[in-house]
């Protein structure tokens, strides 16, 4: 039998689950995107100096500070740049290494028409989740929707260039059945809505790090995450999870800095690049 205490252990691990993944969504640097099973052609494309995408070659090192105190490493790369049906496709690997070990994201970047577009796909993202809630018999069923997801930015160092999202709403969905104390099977549905909202270039300024200054757009942005707990199909629980995004870009390096905060303007995670090599 598995006691109303012991229940309350899971359900904020299958919580923590679902907001690691679908925040991670929230910032370019970080998205998790397809394999380099659909990229072809051969050949050294030539990149569009107006891309907010890193530069071939170099290696951009970052700190993120959570509001908790833990402070981890991030080391973004493009691993490959290829031709794919005349678009020159980026294929940038991250790597986050803290206390709670080292993960590997990686993304998909390209440039078209004065935009460029990240892509936000399924496989990594489901990988995370799954690997955060293995191992315990009381899940039943993982589900994820709403992707592919695109994020898409214009290139222009402009005030009111417009920053989009395409897709649905990204949904998860855990299923947990046990037995309580009282010998009663009990299901357990947790479901987590991340939407995002539209934003802009708010200010193009100077920015300066410890890799030095860059002349940079302020993008501004926000998304809003609801969690829902219902026991037996009766809804029991609801949170609504709030956070604006600002983000200074620079052509040819992507992520200079960028803040992210509660509805009550409290940074909760703040990432600045400290060094190119």
């Amino acid at each position: 039998m598995l006691n109303k205490v012991k229940m309350k252990s899971i359900l904020p691990s299958a919580q923590k689950a679902v907001f690691t993944c679908l925040a991670a969504a929230s910032m370019f640097t970080q998205i998790s995107c397809k394999d380099d099973d659909k990229i072809i052609g051969d050949g050294d494309p030539k990149p569009d100096p107006t891309a907010i995408i890193p530069t071939k070659g170099k290696t951009y090192t970052y700190k993120i500070s959570e509001e908790d105190g833990t402070v981890s490493k991030q080391v973004t790369h493009v691993k490959s740049v290829k031709d794919s049906t005349g678009i020159v496709v980026y294929t940038v690997e991250n790597k986050i290494s803290g206390e709670d070990g080292e993960s590997v994201l990686i993304m998909k970047s390209y440039s078209q028409n004065g935009v460029t577009t990240n892509e936000i796909s399924l496989p990594a993202a489901y990988a995370n989740i799954l690997s955060e809630l293995q191992g315990s018999e009381y899940v039943k069923d993982v589900k994820i929707t709403g992707f592919p997801h695109y994020q898409l930015l214009d290139n222009k160092a402009a005030v009111n260039s417009q920053l989009k999202f395409k897709g649905e709403p990204i949904k998860l969905v855990v299923k947990l059945e046990f037995t309580d104390e009282d010998g009663q099977k009990m299901k357990t549905e947790l479901e987590s809505t991340l939407t995002y909202d539209d934003g802009k270039v708010t200010k193009v300024e100077d920015v300066t790090t410890p890799a030095g200054t860059f002349s940079c757009s302020k993008w501004e942005y926000s998304y809003t995450m609801i969690t829902k707990i219902f026991q037996n199909g009766e809804l029991d629980e609801q949170s609504n999870e709030y956070r604006n995004i600002a983000e200074w870009t620079a052509p040819g390096v992507g992520i200079v800095k960028s803040i992210e905060s509660d509805v009550l303007s409290t940074p909760t995670s703040t990432t600045v690049l400290q060094k190119i090599d």
